[in-house]
């Protein structure tokens, strides 16, 4: 009986500590300052989402202009667009084909490239038929410079002209010939050695082979040069091609010799321009001149030149033609009493 008492108040005892312990837990953490938490973000902890630098037009674009800083800027986009720019230093100094919208990613098919970038200001890209007679044997090449001259052969009905030969432009480059152009020029006698040589240690030798024999039969077939020529030389081209013949003269790209034209009077104009628009003495120029137009029989006779008189045709004499029969004399009979006369008329 006193054992069971003497455990009863043990256990009373431990439970009173146990209690004032857990009291005087409970005013610890109460006094401690409590540490601010953060909720988890969506994505990954550590890493923000990706972004790609693609350029796009910053305000309406229109046709046909060309590309100043300000009307680039670049745009962070979630995703990679292909066959975009992401920097604007190659589309400053471009020129659009189509307009843009703002904020409308650029690409290389809306701005203009090809042989109109090969042009230089003042000059006009013109295509003319050619031969292998006419054009050094088809040795011209894209890049080239030659002399394109003139020639008649005074049968022509267009003017009253003699058989003629002169130079009609000077030092002009050739862009394209056939279908190699200066962006897509044919190869060398030595990258074509250099391709067979590689094509032969690749056992390909006969795909090189092939396509430099189909380069040469193309050199040989072509039907078209295009030259860069003067605006003001564009009419003098056309007429001489429609009514002459054309030939294409090499000459080394370091000879720059060019003819003076203040030696030879200026060719008249088809259109004259208004009274009083012009002072005295002042004639048309440049695309003013060209908007005039030019003639023929100007082009192949010179502006103070008078025309070539052909000589007269020699026409078979004409037999006389026969004369017309007499008519028969008509008689007229008189009768005065008995007596009768004739008298014809």
């Amino acid at each position: 009986m006193n054992l069971t008492k003497i455990l009863a108040g043990l256990l009373l005892v431990l439970a009173l500590a146990l209690g004032l312990g857990a009291l005087l837990l409970g005013r610890q953490t109460a006094n401690r300052p409590v540490a601010p938490t953060t909720a988890p973000s969506s994505g990954a902890a550590s890493q923000a989402a990706p972004t790609f630098a693609v350029v796009v037009a910053a305000k309406p674009i229109a046709a046909g202009q060309r590309l100043v800083a300000d009307d680039l800027k670049i745009a962070q986009l979630p995703v990679a667009v292909a066959s975009s720019f992401s920097n604007t230093d190659a589309l400053l100094g471009r020129t659009t084909t189509m307009a843009l919208a703002p904020d409308a990613p650029l690409f290389e098919q809306q701005l203009i490239s090809g042989l109109a970038l090969q042009v230089e200001p003042g000059q006009r890209a013109v295509s003319v038929a050619i031969r292998e007679a006419m054009a050094a044997g088809h040795h011209v090449r894209p890049g080239d410079f030659v002399d394109v001259f003139f020639t008649l052969d005074g049968k022509t009905d267009a003017a009253e002209v003699d058989s003629q030969t002169r130079l009609l432009l000077a030092r002009t480059r050739v862009l394209a010939y056939g279908p190699a152009s200066v962006e897509n020029p044919p190869l060398t006698q030595a990258q074509r050695q250099q391709e067979e040589q590689e094509a032969a240690k690749t056992g390909s030798s006969g795909n090189a082979a092939r396509r430099n024999t189909q380069d040469a039969q193309a050199a040989r077939s072509a039907a078209t040069a295009v030259l860069a020529v003067p605006l003001q030389d564009v009419e003098r081209l056309t007429l001489a091609e429609k009514y002459g013949q054309l030939s294409l003269a090499l000459r080394h790209p370091d000879d720059s010799r060019v003819p003076d034209p203040a030696l030879f009077a200026a060719l008249p104009t088809v259109l004259q321009p208004v009274a009083g628009k012009l002072a005295k003495g002042e004639e048309l120029q440049g695309m003013d001149r060209s908007f005039a137009g030019l003639r023929f029989k100007d082009l192949a006779t010179g502006a103070d030149s008078k025309p070539v008189r052909r000589p007269a045709t020699v026409t078979q004499a004409r037999a006389p033609a026969p004369a017309a029969p007499l008519a028969p004399p008509r008689t007229l009979e008189v009768y005065q009493g008995a007596s009768v006369q004739t008298v014809r008329y």
